[in-house]
């Protein structure tokens, strides 16, 4: 049964209009602040915010990477009254593993405690969220011995797990070159090597959800490349399967569209978005037409006894197999008990 909708309806219930995630405090007065925190509230990044990543598992838990150096955990639904600047959310943990600006970071998509960062350190690290989780507060911090790190030869642009076996991660670098990693030996070689784009470096890499083995890759030398990474062993690489100039300019963001095989966008300094239909190309086709699957199912968040998401802290804590369980028993009730009753739990009345 597909809960998102209610779950969405639950959060937005339990943030006021006014909320906001970090951020300065309301319009600035004349008389100056502390200059330590400029107007900032408490636990706020301190420079430009560089990338976002939502929990796919536990829903209301946001990952940011900040070019602070820090990675800062929010549960969304947990809100401070903030007096005139309104009620805000502070962050639960602020992790400190990176060295320099964290450029991109993901969770995983089914391991709802394990979360990939890059930086330009040039190190891709896997987190272990409750080891942050174990103590609480926006200074909170991970125990880094729960953090394994991995060295690039360059900046990391993006990193992306792959959705059909997510025991691999996948990063991109500015001297083009795109890794991937068993993260069951995180550390170790990487499973695979590529030089992707030689000029221009990847500035974005994505996985198609439909379509398994199928790569897709962005550079500033305005291209889109795709790569069959299937069957791949220690002595081979990925495959290219074709690349197109998209005639937006330098490229620095691609996504396959997640509920069709053939689509995707990309956008970049051209200030517009080109769109790829990959159905009439046929190469692609012959290539890849046979692994399409009709979809996957969503994941599904974790639910407590009263129909609302547990705190950070205590999802965290509980670790993902009872995560998922609790979730299971929690929809399989919500089931039941559909059509007795109009006033569900998650709504006012």
């Amino acid at each position: 049964m597909d809960t998102r909708g209610a779950e969405e309806d639950w959060m937005r219930m339990q943030m006021p209009a006014s909320t906001t995630i970090g951020g300065s405090g309301g319009k600035k007065k004349k008389k100056k602040k502390s200059s330590q925190n400029n107007g900032l509230r408490e636990g706020s990044h301190t420079d430009a915010i560089m990338g976002l990543s939502w929990n796919t598992v536990h829903q209301q838990v946001l990952a940011s990477g900040s070019a602070d150096g820090t990675v800062k955990l929010w549960d969304v639904t947990q809100t401070t009254t903030g007096g005139k600047g309104g009620d805000y959310v502070r962050p639960s943990a602020t992790l400190n593993h990176h060295t320099d600006k964290v450029q991109s970071l993901a969770w995983h998509p089914s391991e709802g405690t394990l979360l990939a960062t890059g930086g330009y350190d040039r190190k891709i690290c896997l987190v272990d969220a409750r080891s942050a989780a174990s103590s609480t507060g926006p200074s909170a911090t991970a125990d880094q011995s729960n953090v394994k790190k991995a060295k690039l030869l360059a900046d990391c642009e993006a990193i992306a797990w792959d959705p059909h076996n997510p025991q691999y991660l996948t990063a991109a670098s500015e001297d083009g070159v795109v890794q991937c990693w068993d993260v069951r030996k995180f550390g170790s070689e990487p499973v695979w090597s590529m030089v992707a784009h030689e000029y221009g470096g990847v500035s974005d890499i994505c996985y198609n959800s439909q379509v398994p083995g199928m790569l897709v890759t962005c550079s500033i030398d305005k291209t889109v490349a795709l790569w069959d990474i299937q069957n791949i062993n220690g002595s081979s690489s990925p495959q290219p399967c074709g690349s197109k100039d998209m005639s937006v300019g330098k490229l620095y963001s691609v996504s396959c569209y997640p509920s069709s095989p053939w689509l995707l966008a990309c956008g970049g300094s051209g200030s517009e978005l080109a769109i790829w239909d990959m159905e009439s190309e046929d190469a692609i086709q012959k290539r890849f037409a046979s692994r399409v699957h009709g979809g996957t199912a969503a994941t599904e968040g974790s639910l407590n006894d009263d129909g609302g998401e547990q705190d950070f802290e205590a999802i965290m804590a509980m670790g993902d197999k009872v995560a998922t369980d609790k979730a299971n028993a929690a929809m399989g009730k919500s089931k039941k008990k559909k059509g007795k009753k109009k006033n569900k739990a998650h709504k006012k009345k």
